[in-house]
């Protein structure tokens, strides 16, 4: 069995995951989490349900890649489903920019066995997840990916990684 490098989100690309705002809504009030931050309103939440842990995700623009809003919402709807079977407590959530410019619906998780929100991101090809910790505080997930060049699905699209043979964007490390 042949292994092959997996590569973290470019840097550029995580520096603007860590600069964006998430939000969770809940029962008619809106949870502000920035990454690194406790947030009490969060981990109350969180100990409602009895959980030590949680996660956001969406399933929308995958690796970062914008898509229409017809495949967003499609893609949005299925991870839905997909937390849903997972039998997981789910509250609508979204991240983006302070002036909104940029704006990701999804989802909190909560709680779950393992690392159920990291296997969510993989399966929706999203670049990072975001963990949500007992104190409420908000750290960033990477997620890696082979390069495109590897043959192996999913991977890093080209626009995202050219891979070391070439290309003008960001190289792996």
């Amino acid at each position: 069995m042949q292994m092959h490098a997996t590569y973290p989100p470019p840097p550029a690309m995580m520096a603007s995951f860590a600069d964006a705002v998430y939000r969770v809504y809940d029962q008619g009030r809106r949870i502000d989490l920035r990454i690194g931050q406790p947030n009490p309103d969060m981990a109350a939440l969180l100990a409602r349900f009895s959980a030590s842990h949680g996660g956001l995700v969406t399933g929308e623009n995958p690796f970062g890649q914008q898509q229409s809003a017809e495949a967003n919402a499609a893609a949005n709807a299925e991870l839905a489903a997909a937390i849903d079977a997972l039998g997981l407590p789910r509250l609508p959530s979204d991240g983006g920019s302070e002036d909104g410019a940029w704006n990701e619906p999804g989802f909190l998780v909560v709680g779950g066995e393992g690392q159920p929100v990291d296997a969510l991101a993989r399966r929706f090809r999203q670049a990072a997840w975001v963990r949500i910790e007992a104190d409420g505080s908000a750290h960033l997930a990477g997620c890696e990916y082979p390069l495109a060049s590897s043959g192996l699905e999913p991977c890093w699209p080209p626009q995202v990684f050219p891979g070391p043979a070439g290309g003008t964007g960001p190289q792996p490390a």
